[in-house]
């Protein structure tokens, strides 16, 4: 399956740097990052991970919790 045009926001500012890094990790987090970004290229066309601050995003914050 191909989606297109999805944004992805996380408000992690870690999650996202590690996201867009073109570093390896070889820790479990830096695995599961891996696994995202692979499925990410594989599934996803002009689409984007991008940083919301938490307090910009209130609503998905409140919901979250």
């Amino acid at each position: 399956m191909q989606l297109d045009h999805v944004n992805f926001e996380t408000d992690s500012k870690t999650t996202h740097d590690a996201f867009h890094s073109r570093k390896y990790d070889v820790s479990e987090f830096g695995q599961i990052i891996s696994a995202c970004q692979s499925l990410f290229n594989t599934h996803f066309t002009n689409s984007r991970v991008e940083f919301t601050r938490r307090q910009a995003n209130e609503v998905a914050h409140t919901l979250a919790e």
